[in-house]
């Protein structure tokens, strides 16, 4: 009786323990079409470690703004983009739709010209970028032309930190689209790195960091 009562014990903890914080990266990573682990990108593994102590913030932000942001996932979900995507307004404005920086503004932190490009109004009373609903189907529109130009969701999200140029930069000079050789590139722009980092951290923490019972709830 007392064997079989530690042994009930032994696998509640074990079904309560859930996955490891190399799983849930790994899952995020996957969503995005990377077919490297984080066991084979030292370079990202170091660039999380010196990025996970700015984390807890950004997350009560997210507790904060889950009612905010479950019509954004909706939208995401729609257009079958990994909801990776939906922890930007973390990494970049602290989900703050009126936040503002250097040339760049809104909850997605779009740029002048992008927005532009993706059909939002920029102007002094009328700045689309500003308004969650507007300036979220304009970076629908914007991460699926991404995707559509380089061909996997990490790509696209590099592209999006950086601009498209820089990244076919990167690119052409390593010949590869490996993350793990694009993130060792010394000229691989750091604010691009920051932005990954969280992102990819924050995803992993909220979609991907389950327990065992809530992954067969979910099943």
């Amino acid at each position: 009786m007392k064997i079989r009562l530690a042994i009930t014990i032994l696998f509640s903890a074990l079904c309560a323990f859930g996955r490891s914080d190399v799983e849930s990266i790994d899952l995020s990573l996957q969503s995005l079409e990377s077919n490297e682990s984080i066991l084979d990108t030292a370079v990202l593994d170091t660039t999380l470690d010196h990025y996970r102590g700015t984390i807890a913030p950004l997350y009560k932000r997210y507790q904060a703004t889950q009612n905010d942001l479950k019509p954004i996932e909706a939208k995401f979900s729609e257009a079958g983009i990994p909801l990776f995507f939906t922890m930007i307004p973390y990494s970049e404005s602290k989900f703050n739709p009126h936040a503002k920086g250097y040339n760049t503004a809104g909850l997605w932190q779009f740029s002048k010209q992008s927005a532009k490009n993706f059909g939002l109004s920029v102007k002094k009373g009328n700045d689309g970028r500003l308004d969650i609903n507007r300036s979220t189907d304009a970076v629908i529109r914007y991460i699926r032309s991404l995707k559509k130009e380089f061909g996997t969701w990490y790509l696209a999200d590099f592209a999006y930190a950086m601009g498209e140029g820089n990244l076919k930069e990167l690119i052409e000079k390593n010949k590869s689209k490996n993350l793990s050789v694009l993130l060792k590139d010394p000229h691989f722009p750091s604010g691009t790195k920051a932005h990954f980092a969280k992102t990819l951290l924050l995803d992993a923490k909220i979609h991907y960091s389950k327990t065992d019972e809530e992954v067969h709830k979910d099943e």
